[in-house]
């Protein structure tokens, strides 16, 4: 037996739930997933408290946000758990492939709406304690700056982005907060082949700008491959994701109504990229930073009107 099924063993044991039922291990990134009939088992080996604290934020959510529901939480103060109803469908990213483009612009709007209900959730008491894909505000990313520069060097090139961040951080006005969900990757979205059923993990999410989930969509039509799991991403073709961003702003235009919005999403995507090298040096992500400092971003280049 290895010792992810020990813990689920243990985890289900302690939820009441028979140890033997049968449980398929899913892919994902920061936790041990399980999916069974009809529920799926969470296990965070990192500490005790991430998982609680996503319980709690999901209560919250109206039922417009698409999220499952949460049964139980746990820990034995070393391991955690989470069990969740098991909602319809596989992850939109593995749907894509074979949907028509109806279903996918579909997709695409009830995605969006169910953000826009997460975005509208009250944040009061929702503490700004993790650490996400886009490190915010103003000085950790800026503490971010040096900490990949210590560890990667490219010092012209980070020099570059530090004043590139400073001369644009004025865009980060009060407006356009809410709660957002953080990693809104289609991995993380529940096709049942007719609808989105689900919107989940929910880990990353907290008080913020709401451009931060906008960004990850659009670098997603921009660069499919990034966000896919090694297991399907060769079967990703980027040209199936093209009409993402039209189809984002048909259906929630206030998104795009900010008059900074592009120097938003600049710093937003110079902000995921940075978190990027501080797992590992990537020549990829260094053409984006250096692709911000030319004034050619390609992850927004679809955008009809925005350059």
């Amino acid at each position: 037996m290895t010792e992810e099924d020990s813990r689920r063993r243990h985890a289900l044991s302690a939820c009441g739930l028979d140890p033997d039922t049968p449980m398929t291990r899913a892919s994902s990134y920061a936790n041990e997933t399980w999916v069974g009939g009809e529920i799926v088992l969470r296990v965070n080996v990192r500490g005790v408290g991430r998982l609680a604290r996503e319980a709690a934020i999901a209560r919250r959510l109206p039922p417009e946000a698409r999220h499952p529901g949460m049964h139980t939480i746990g820990d034995d103060g070393e391991l955690e758990w989470s069990v969740s109803p098991r909602a319809s469908g596989i992850d939109l990213g593995r749907a894509w492939r074979t949907m028509t483009p109806a279903q996918r612009e579909r997709a695409t709007h009830e995605l969006a709406h169910a953000l826009a209900a997460v975005h509208a959730t009250p944040t009061d008491g929702i503490p700004d304690d993790i650490e996400p894909p886009h490190t915010l505000p103003l000085a950790p990313l800026l503490e971010l700056v040096d900490v990949v520069a210590d560890a990667r060097g490219h010092r012209r090139v980070l020099d570059g982005i530090r004043q590139f961040i400073c001369d644009r951080w004025d865009a980060f006005d009060g407006s356009g907060t809410g709660l957002v969900h953080g990693d809104p990757h289609l991995e993380n979205i529940l096709w049942d082949g007719e609808h989105v059923s689900a919107v989940v993990d929910f880990e990353w999410a907290r008080p913020s700008w709401i451009h931060a989930d906008l960004e990850i969509l659009l670098a997603i039509s921009d660069d499919p491959k990034l966000f896919a799991s090694a297991d399907h991403e060769d079967s990703v073709l980027t040209t199936d994701y093209a009409d993402i961003p039209r189809w984002l702003r048909a259906a929630r235009p206030d998104w795009f109504a900010h008059p900074r919005l592009l120097d938003r999403l600049d710093i937003l995507h110079a902000s995921r990229t940075l978190g990027h090298l501080t797992e590992g040096d990537s020549d990829l992500r260094w053409q984006h930073l250096e692709s911000l400092l030319d004034g050619k971003p390609s992850f927004r280049k679809s955008i009809t009107g925005m350059g």
